[in-house]
C-alpha cells in the first residue's frame, strides 16, 4: 500500500475540511475526493476484496475510484426506483462493500439499513419491518437465512444479490440526482448490539454523522507513516465514523472483515499498521491467543470502542509494539479506551495506558473535549464525586432519534442528556470509573453488585481465566451473583470450579463486593454465549440461573458457595417454602406452626418441603434428620447447625 504522505492532509488543511460549510455524511465521500492530495493514490484497501465497477473482486481503492463505485451503485439505485427518503436494507457478509452502498445511497436521499451480517434472519426481518425497508441488498447466503420470509415484509417492493445485479454501468451520477442534504437529514440507520433485548435502528443524520470526525480532524494529526487497520464490524457505527475520519483526513486505512486472532495477526503482518481499531471482544482473543509479537512491531496505538476493555486484556498488548518519546523509539505500545456507543456516534471518555502505568480497573479518563459528560441521580440532579450514578451524555454526534420508536429514545434522555444505560462514578479531579450497565446490576439482601467491576477482578484474580460475565441468579427468591469462567484450558476437571471460587470471592470481599453465591466453568460456547457484535447476552445467562439450585444440580463444571446467611432472611425463605407447599397465604405460616398440627402438612408434602429446602440452601439432610423435625423452627435449627445459616438473634426467635 502506499505511504500516507501521497494522501495524508497537513493540519491547516483538515482543519479546512472540518470547517467546510457543505460537510455532512450525506456527500463525504465527494468532500473528501474535492479535499483529496492525491485521488488515486491507494486509501482504502478492502480485505477480502469487493466487486468494483466491472465487477470484478478489488481491494485498493483510491477517493477517485470510490466515488466512481458509489457513482454506478447510486444509478443502479435509481434504476430501480429509489428515491430520496426511501430505506434500503443492506444484509450481507462483512466486508467494505457496505459503506459502498451506504454511500450510494446517501447520495441520493436515501437512507441505509446496515444490517450486521452475523444476526439471525428473524431479527434481521425484525430491523427491517421496523424500518419499512422498499428494498434488500444482499448475498446469497444471507437471503437463504430469511427462508423466503422477506416477501411478508409489508413494504419491500425488491430485494437482489451480489450475482444477479449482474455489470455496473460505471455511469457518473448527474448532478441534478444529487440530493442536497440539510443537517437533520438521516442519512442511515445502524442499529445497536441487543445485547440488553432486541436490537434498536439508531438514527445517523447529514449533520450530526460527522460531528465527530470533524473534530477529529481540527484536534489529532497523525504522523506520516500512519495506517489504519480497522477491524470493527464494519456495519457498526463506530466503523461507519472512523472510515468518515480517514477518507477525510486521507488516511490510509485496512478495511479487515476477519476479526479473529489470527486473521488480526495476519492482516499487522501483511500490511504493518501502527493503529489497531477494534471492539473489546477481538483485542481480547487477540490479548489471550499465542501471537508472533513481530506480527505487531508496526502498532504504536490499540483503540478499544464500545464496551470498556478489561484492564488484564490491555496490560498483555501493550507489551507490543513501540512508541515515540521525544523522538526516540521505545518498546510498548499505547492502548486508547474509549466509551462509545452507535448512539453517541463518537467517544465520550477515553483513558490511555502504557505498560509502566499503574493498574486501575474500570478506569474510563476524562471526557472527550467534544461531549458534556455527567453522572445523573435518577431525578436528572447531577451526583456528588464518587456517588454511582448514569452517564449522561450531551454532544453534537449524539443520536437524534431511535427510527420508529420514539418512546425508548426519550425514554433514554434526561435533563438534556442522552442515558448511555452505564452506571458510573466520577471523582473529584473528574476522572471516570465504569461501574456497571444499569440492566446488569445485582441487587443483592447485602448491597448491589456490580457485573463489570466484579469481572475485571475475576480476570484479574484467576491467571488462568480466558474470559468471564457475571450475572444475577435466583436462590429461593433471593438474588445472588453468579459467574461463568472460561477458562485458556479448554478441558477442565469437574473439581476445578470450587477452587476459582473461592479465590474469587475472596478478591471480591475485598473490594467490597458480594462474595458469588455460584460459579460455573464454560466448556462449550453456549455456556458464554455473545451476540451479533462478540458481547455476552447476559439476560440469557439470567434466564438459565433463574432457579440457580435446580442448575446446580445438574451442572458438572459448577460449585456453589457455602456463605452462611442472615438468619432472618433463611426464616423468611423458609416461610416462604412452606406457604407455597400448603397453599397458604402471605404471613399465615409462623416458625412454630407445627407441619402436622398446624399446617395440616400430609407425608408427600413435608417431603416436598424437605426437597426444596435442600435445594434451596445446597445441603443434603440425612432421612433421620428430615423425619426428626416438627416445624420451621426446627429445620432452621438444623441449617443453623451445619453452618450455613447463622446462629438466631440474641433473645431467641
Amino acid at each position: 500500500m502506499a505511504s500516507a504522505r501521497r494522501t495524508l492532509l497537513p493540519r491547516a488543511r483538515r482543519v479546512a475540511v472540518a470547517r467546510d460549510p457543505g460537510l455532512g455524511g450525506g456527500n463525504l465521500w465527494q468532500t473528501a475526493l474535492t479535499h483529496s492530495r492525491d485521488p488515486d493514490a491507494p486509501l482504502v484497501v478492502a480485505d477480502p476484496p469487493i466487486p468494483g465497477v466491472d465487477g470484478a473482486p478489488r481491494a485498493e481503492f483510491g477517493i477517485a475510484a470510490l466515488c466512481s463505485l458509489a457513482d454506478a451503485w447510486s444509478s443502479w439505485y435509481l434504476a430501480q426506483g429509489v428515491r430520496p427518503r426511501d430505506r434500503v436494507a443492506l444484509y450481507m457478509e462483512d466486508s467494505f462493500e457496505e459503506h459502498a452502498h451506504l454511500a450510494a445511497l446517501a447520495q441520493l436521499g436515501a437512507i441505509a439499513v446496515v444490517v450486521n451480517g452475523r444476526l439471525p434472519g428473524e431479527v434481521a426481518l425484525g430491523l427491517m419491518r421496523r424500518a419499512g425497508a422498499v428494498g434488500l441488498y444482499t448475498d446469497a447466503a444471507h437471503l437463504a437465512r430469511l427462508d423466503g420470509a422477506e416477501k411478508e415484509l409489508p413494504s419491500l417492493r425488491w430485494a437482489f444479490t451480489r450475482s444477479e445485479v449482474g455489470g455496473l454501468s460505471g455511469a457518473v451520477l448527474p448532478d441534478r440526482a444529487r440530493y442536497r442534504h440539510s443537517d437533520s437529514d438521516p442519512i442511515f440507520l445502524c442499529h445497536s448490539s441487543g445485547t440488553t433485548g432486541n436490537p434498536k435502528l439508531v438514527t445517523w443524520t447529514h449533520g450530526q454523522g460527522v460531528a465527530g470526525p470533524a473534530f477529529r480532524l481540527s484536534t489529532q494529526p497523525e504522523p506520516d507513516d500512519s495506517l489504519l487497520l480497522c477491524a470493527a464490524p464494519l456495519s457498526h457505527g463506530a466503523a461507519i465514523a472512523v472510515t468518515f475520519f480517514a477518507l477525510l483526513a486521507g488516511l490510509p486505512m485496512v478495511a479487515l472483515a476477519d476479526r479473529s486472532a489470527a486473521g488480526l495477526s495476519r492482516a499487522a503482518a501483511r500490511y504493518r499498521p501502527t493503529t489497531v481499531f477494534a471492539f473489546n471482544h477481538a483485542l481480547a482473543e487477540l490479548a489471550l491467543s499465542d501471537v508472533d509479537p513481530e506480527d505487531f512491531d508496526s502498532v504504536r496505538d490499540w483503540i478499544n470502542v464500545g464496551d470498556s476493555a478489561h484492564e488484564v486484556h490491555m496490560r498483555r498488548l501493550v507489551r507490543f509494539g513501540h512508541r515515540d518519546i521525544d523522538g526516540e523509539r521505545v518498546p510498548g505500545s499505547m492502548f486508547h479506551d474509549i466509551l462509545g456507543s452507535s448512539e453517541l456516534g463518537w467517544a465520550a471518555l477515553r483513558r490511555t495506558t502504557t505498560a509502566d502505568m499503574p493498574s486501575v480497573p474500570r478506569h474510563l479518563g476524562r471526557p472527550v473535549a467534544a461531549m458534556k459528560v455527567a453522572v445523573l441521580r435518577e431525578d436528572g440532579s447531577h451526583a456528588d464525586p464518587d456517588e454511582v450514578g448514569m452517564l449522561g451524555v450531551r454532544g453534537d454526534s449524539v443520536t437524534t432519534g431511535y427510527w420508529n420508536d420514539s418512546d425508548t429514545y426519550h425514554r433514554s434522555r434526561l435533563s438534556g442528556y442522552f442515558l448511555s444505560g452505564d452506571l458510573v462514578r466520577r471523582t473529584a479531579r473528574n476522572e471516570y470509573f465504569h461501574v456497571d450497565r444499569v440492566v446488569d446490576a445485582i441487587p443483592t439482601a447485602g448491597k448491589t453488585g456490580h457485573s463489570v467491576l466484579m469481572e475485571d477482578t475475576l480476570l484479574l484474580a484467576l491467571p488462568e481465566a480466558a474470559d468471564c460475565a457475571v450475572v444475577a441468579g435466583v436462590d429461593a427468591g433471593a438474588t445472588v451473583p453468579v459467574a461463568v469462567v472460561r477458562l485458556r484450558d479448554s478441558d477442565p476437571d469437574t473439581g476445578a470450579a470450587a477452587g476459582l471460587l473461592a479465590r474469587a470471592n475472596s478478591a471480591l470481599v475485598a473490594i467490597g463486593q458480594p462474595p458469588l453465591a455460584a460459579l460455573e466453568i464454560a466448556v462449550t460456547d453456549d455456556h458464554l454465549p455473545v451476540g451479533a457484535t462478540g458481547k455476552v447476552l447476559k439476560r440469557r445467562l439470567r434466564e438459565k440461573y433463574r432457579d440457580l439450585p435446580a442448575h446446580l444440580a445438574t451442572a458438572p463444571h459448577a460449585a456453589a458457595a457455602g456463605h452462611v446467611r442472615p438468619w432472618g432472611q433463611a426464616a423468611e425463605t423458609l416461610r416462604q417454602i412452606a406457604e407455597d407447599v400448603v397453599d397458604a397465604e402471605p404471613g399465615q405460616v409462623s416458625l412454630a406452626d407445627g407441619f402436622h398440627t398446624d399446617l395440616q402438612m400430609d407425608s408427600l408434602q413435608k417431603i416436598e418441603l424437605v426437597t426444596r429446602v435442600e435445594r434451596a440452601f445446597a445441603v443434603r439432610f440425612e432421612a433421620e434428620e428430615a423425619a426428626g423435625t416438627e416445624a420451621l423452627a426446627d429445620v432452621l435449627d438444623l441449617l443453623a447447625r451445619r453452618g450455613v445459616v447463622a446462629a438466631a438473634p440474641s433473645g431467641g426467635a
